[in-house]
């Protein structure tokens, strides 16, 4: 049996039905909390089981009788109001998952960590994998918590426990159900075709497909080195260039771009996050993601291309790919004119 964590999350649904092809003969079991919506299951035979991350007896009764697991299971947030829960749930609820990897002899745990986990290397230094966690001056909570969860899977395999580590970067690509924060950005792109004139700033950042994340997670799981961390990454991209992009993909007029100074954007973050804060929204606009933007990004996947055979796709595919299934199931409004049209005329 194949036991998945973080099922119903964007890497983790694309994952499922990967696992279901290449594992036709083998039962899959996913760890959900109650109330969870399944709707990007149908059609799958799994068995479902339900419990909280944070309570040890809840992850032993899942990891019973597993042979490999996949914990994906995690909070992602660029503006926590709750950092207790988040310890919680991605420390804790990792310590748990490897304590009951061990307990139950299981023969292999991926552990799904994050680039944010590891070090924001100065004077675009190239990032590699690394094996000393945690990381101490990360920037913000969420990356303070991976880089330790990552930590307690490296106390595990030095207990013994046969596990293999990834580290995806900006993950993008159909299948969003749960709209992440880039689905959130690509749906309000979307809403600003009528605009001619637009402010950005000089950040960028690396993304990677979700369909090449799952991918590079299964053959980790099958041919990765037991210890070892990779990095799936994909390319390094430019505000100005997902601006571009995501008018290429909708078949919208280019418009001018024109860049704000990094005080005036961090000035803006700032009063958009007290905003949402009064508000009790979440936003997607906020101190933390415009340091992301700013920092280091040059993230190298050689390792992972070398012993995993991962290769990532263009960028303007995996942005086609996300606007026609956010157009299908109602997240984003049709293009007046039609997608293949406008990618003709584009010269694609």
């Amino acid at each position: 049996m194949i036991l998945i964590t973080g099922a119903t999350g964007h890497i983790g649904n694309v994952l499922v039905k990967k696992l279901q092809d290449r594992y036709p003969q083998e039962a899959l079991r996913l760890f959900l909390q109650p109330g969870e919506q399944l709707d990007a299951f149908d059609g799958l035979t799994a068995e479902l089981c339900y419990g909280d991350i944070r309570k040890a007896e809840d992850v032993r009764r899942a990891v019973n009788g597993a042979r490999l697991v996949f914990h994906l299971a995690g909070i992602v947030d660029t503006a926590p109001r709750r950092p207790r829960l988040l310890e919680e749930v991605n420390v804790g609820g990792t310590r748990h998952v490897v304590d009951a990897c061990l307990d139950y002899s299981v023969e292999r745990l991926v552990y799904v960590s994050s680039v944010h986990a590891l070090p924001d290397l100065p004077d675009n230094e190239v990032i590699r994998e690394r094996a000393d966690f945690p990381i101490p001056g990360l920037l913000g909570p969420y990356a303070n918590t991976k880089s330790t969860a990552t930590a307690v899977v490296y106390d595990g395999i030095a207990r013994g426990l046969d596990a293999v580590i990834v580290f995806p970067s900006g993950v993008i690509g159909p299948y969003d159900y749960r709209m992440s924060e880039m689905g959130r950005l690509f749906r309000y792109l979307s809403t600003q075709g009528w605009l001619k004139v637009i402010m950005s700033f000089d950040g960028a950042y690396n993304f990677v497909d979700v369909r090449d994340v799952a991918d590079g997670i299964l053959s980790a799981a099958r041919a990765g080195r037991s210890g070892e961390g990779y990095i799936l990454s994909g390319h390094r991209i430019t505000l100005r260039e997902v601006i571009r992009l995501e008018r290429r993909a909708l078949g919208q007029r280019q418009p001018a771009i024109f860049f704000a100074p990094r005080w005036l954007v961090r000035l803006a973050a700032w009063l958009t996050h007290g905003a949402c804060r009064l508000l009790r929204i979440k936003p997607f606009f906020t101190p933390y993601s415009v340091s992301v933007l700013v920092s280091n990004s040059n993230l190298s996947h050689a390792k992972a291309t070398e012993e995993l055979g991962f290769e990532p796709r263009p960028l303007l595919d995996t942005f086609r790919d996300s606007v026609l299934w956010m157009q299908e199931h109602g997240q984003i409004k049709k293009p007046r004119r039609k997608l293949h049209q406008a990618a003709g005329r584009n010269g694609s």
